[in-house]
């Protein structure tokens, strides 16, 4: 009844809402409106589109409001679907579990029955027996006086009484035998609870086993994860150091036609600002234009002092998006970088200094906020040492260590990575060293931030010799002690 209900509800909403987005499109349409620059007949339709949209959006909002049941099935029937099929697969594990212990209850229940019967079938012939006995024995007493006449009734009423005594003895041994029966049957009885505990003490065990090899699974798991992720960090080292080696071969290239006074994307100005308006913003870029303009003069032509002319070459749609995006107050650095290798004396700039030339020199220009990228004891890079490890392997891995941490602080955004380790004396990092090739043992050597580094540097670092996740020694233990 309430499925009809709901449904007259929708036809209803849904015929009031279709009458009313009529009429608003006739009126719409009737007194040309236009809308965001659209034709009136355009308006009009954008107007029946949106009015279509509301119902359909409020019909399917009242028929989630008014039925829980369909609430339900949009939201919670993965929910459900999971606890039922979770439900019966332990339904059917207890099932299975109680079918068996019946089996072995009702098998018991059958055997001690069948010895409750037995026993019963022996007492009652045993009392036979005895009241056989006894009418013997007052037989035997009323016949003792005419024992003299009748000797031969006598004779054959003893045989009849050693008969019955034999048959007593008979059925006493069978009256043990029938009790030995039944204190095996209790021994196997309890035998089998024990084994029944033995059984309940080896599924505990093999769920405790099972326990123990997921856990096992999920650290290997856990290590499988981790080995990934360095082999994935290991392959953007690679493609990182690969295109090192293209902008050293660049650089090289370079340098064979002439020597290389700016490098391709060398800093040639970097300005640290805080702006809430567009002019503000405006001045920082432009003054970070005018220093990038008179340093790259000043490079490519040693010996010029004053710079009048414009030598640098920037994209303008660039710069103003970096206007218009650091006017929310926070710490920004607007950094105009090279944007290729230019030589000493390099013509184009001599001919837009001296003879009114168009500007040549490419730059670009970024503006990245000037945060926290590493915290005091975050590791840049580590690598792990062998125990007796060479002194040539023990530099090859100290100079990966470094070309690591240069790649982690680029890839986070450091502008000028000009790292200083152990506050930039040379002798701690010679003790670590040492030290590290005299320790006996596997160790890991890792570099941390020695305090909080921004953006914009500098890149303070110390070397740490790690074990088991605890720091046995480091570069600012040896520079105290050494001071």
């Amino acid at each position: 009844m309430t499925g009809f209900v709901l449904l007259f509800a929708v036809a209803c909403l849904g015929g009031v809402i279709a009458t009313v987005g009529d009429r608003i499109g006739m009126k719409v349409g009737k007194s040309r409106l236009s809308l965001f620059n659209l034709r009136p007949r355009q308006t009009a339709t954008l107007v029946s589109v949106a009015t279509g949209m509301v119902a359909s959006f409020s019909t399917l909002l009242l028929l989630i409001a008014l039925d829980d049941q369909l609430r339900k099935g949009l939201f919670q029937l993965d929910d459900i679907q999971n606890e039922l099929a979770a439900a019966q697969q332990d339904l059917e594990s207890t099932r299975s579990e109680r079918d068996a212990v019946e089996n072995i209850l009702e098998e018991s229940t059958q055997l001690q029955k069948a010895a409750q019967s037995r026993l019963l079938e022996i007492n009652e012939s045993l009392q036979t027996a005895v009241a056989r006995e006894e009418e013997t024995l007052n037989r035997l007493l009323d016949t003792q006086s005419q024992l003299e006449s009748v000797s031969e009734q006598a004779t054959s009423l003893r045989d009849e009484i050693n008969d019955l005594r034999s048959e007593r003895e008979a059925l006493i041994q069978d009256q043990a035998k029938v009790r030995a029966q039944i204190a095996q049957r209790d021994d196997e009885i309890v035998e089998r609870d024990q084994q029944l505990s033995a059984r309940d003490r080896e599924v505990a065990e093999r769920s405790a086993a099972l326990a123990t090899v997921n856990a096992e699974l999920a650290e290997r798991d856990r290590e499988i994860a981790e080995r990934e992720s360095r082999l994935t960090d290991l392959q953007t080292q690679q493609a990182f150091l690969s295109e090192e080696i293209k902008t050293l071969e660049s650089e090289f290239q370079g340098l064979r036609l002439g020597n290389v006074a700016i490098g391709r994307n060398q800093p040639l100005a970097l300005t640290i600002t805080r702006t809430d308006s567009e002019a503000a913003a405006q001045r920082a870029v432009e003054d970070a234009l005018l220093t990038a303009n008179v340093r790259a003069a000043q490079t490519i032509l040693p010996g010029i002092e004053t710079v009048d002319a414009q030598v640098i070459r920037y994209d303008p749609a660039v710069a103003q998006q970096i206007v218009s995006a650091i006017t929310d107050r926070q710490n920004y650095a607007i950094v105009v970088s090279s944007a290729a290798n230019y030589i000493v004396g390099e013509p184009c700039a001599n001919a837009a200094l001296t003879q009114n030339g168009e500007p040549c020199l490419q730059v670009n220009i970024n503006a990245v906020v000037n945060e926290v990228k590493f915290q005091t004891g975050d590791v840049l890079a580590s690598a792990r040492l062998a125990e007796g490890v060479s002194v040539n392997a023990l530099i090859e891995r100290f100079e990966l260590l470094r070309a690591t941490a240069q790649f982690q602080a680029q890839r986070q955004g450091i502008i000028s990575y000009q790292p200083i380790i152990a506050n930039g004396f040379l002798d701690p990092v010679l003790e670590f060293l040492n030290q590290v090739q005299q320790y006996n043992e596997p160790v890991e050597i890792q570099l941390i931030a020695s305090q909080p580094v921004l953006t914009t540097g500098p890149v303070y670092l110390d070397l740490a010799a790690v074990q088991n996740g605890q720091i046995l020694f480091r570069t600012r233990d040896s520079d105290q002690a050494r001071r």
